[in-house]
């Protein structure tokens, strides 16, 4: 069963990190500082990166 995190890539530099999918947080790059992921009272909504890999 999936633990509900995601490794993402930031759109802007290439930058992974991982997320828990239902992010109750808005989480921004570390690198550059742009917005990856906003809460969305469910699932996070992913605006900023794209998913690389679900891990478990």
């Amino acid at each position: 069963m999936a633990s509900g995190f995601l490794k993402v890539s930031c759109r802007d530099c290439g930058n992974e990190v991982v997320i828990f999918k239902r992010a109750t947080t808005t989480i921004a790059c570390g690198v550059c500082g742009a917005t990856l992921v906003q809460p969305a009272g469910g699932n996070a909504k992913l605006v900023g990166c794209t998913v690389v890999e679900a891990l478990q």
